[in-house]
């Protein structure tokens, strides 16, 4: 993706954390509240089944949410005992992310990092990499982002 079009992106995205009306909700003390008291309550019931059944216990167990936006599921992920990395294009997704995760004592590793290409993950260190179907609006190189995921996740041994 051409570097002009990305920052035309990532500000769009900057712009919808900092003044969308449901990105401000999903901050709320209230709404953060319900993340708290049942952390799968953010995901659909069946894609929480999924998740319930690949990692019924996902203490200690590395996560990264690349395209992180509103960063509902890195909180889930992180209140479900997972070790999370929240990773988007957006400074201002991420800052408004870290300063939830801050208030509630949280310890989430923010990186500003493009999903095509995840340059500043590590590789081959996550048990499970997460993404949603909003991830796709944007994308214009499907094989690229997936590349680009199945380099940070922990390649399973024989």
């Amino acid at each position: 993706m051409k570097k002009e079009l990305l920052k035309i992106i990532a500000d769009d995205w900057s712009d919808e954390s900092d003044n969308h009306p449901d990105w401000l909700f999903y901050r709320t003390d209230e709404y953060i509240r319900k993340i708290i008291d049942n952390p799968y309550s953010i995901f659909h019931p069946t894609l929480a089944n999924v998740i319930q059944d690949i990692f019924p216990d996902l203490y200690g167990k590395k996560v990264c949410v690349p395209s992180s936006g509103d960063n509902r599921a890195v909180f889930a992920f992180h209140l479900l005992g997972a070790k999370v990395t929240s990773s988007d294009i957006s400074v201002r997704q991420l800052a408004n992310a870290e300063a939830t995760a801050k208030k509630y004592g949280w310890d989430i590793e923010f990186v500003l990092d493009n999903t095509m290409t995840l340059e500043k993950i590590e590789e081959n260190a996550y048990d499970w990499v997460f993404t949603s179907n909003g991830v796709h609006v944007w994308i214009d190189d499907l094989a690229a982002m997936y590349k680009s995921i199945c380099k940070i996740r922990q390649q399973p041994t024989a």
